[in-house]
């Protein structure tokens, strides 16, 4: 990322349905959650926005939660360290590092979906992630 240089990325993880943003460490050493906006946090709502309203399985009216957090409420869509604090992120290196913003996306509730659960999780995600690559231009 350093050599070439980019301007907009995502990593894609299991597990919950959210869509997260920088900054992922909290500013308090011994907090766990921390809200801790970037300069550019409006760039990374919108960002998060695009992917989370586009998403089938985010923005489907009957939703379900994954675990016990309720992100359907904050439009799936939160501050990394706000949720839990991650100490080095890919996303924190990014800005910090090659000026590229680049978002979490939770894909899925399941973090190891069957193979027969691939083609609907894709259906799910595809639209977002065409949107969020246009968000570059």
């Amino acid at each position: 990322m350093q050599r070439y240089p980019f301007v907009l990325s995502a990593n894609l993880h299991g597990g919950e349905l959210v869509v997260t943003y920088p900054f992922d460490m909290s500013r308090t050493y011994w907090k766990a959650q921390e809200l801790t906006p970037t300069p550019d946090d409006g760039v990374f709502r919108w960002l998060a926005t695009v992917y989370a309203t586009a998403n089938l399985a985010m923005a489907s009216g009957q939703r379900r939660r994954c675990h016990y957090d309720d992100f359907a409420r904050l439009g799936n869509i939160i501050n990394g360290a706000n949720w839990h604090t991650v100490a080095g992120s890919m996303n924190d290196f990014s800005y910090l590092h090659t000026n590229c913003f680049e978002i979490t996306v939770e894909l899925s509730c399941d973090k190891f979906p069957h193979a027969s659960e691939l083609p609907e999780e894709w259906e799910n995600n595809r639209e977002s992630l065409l949107l969020f690559m246009e968000q570059v231009g």
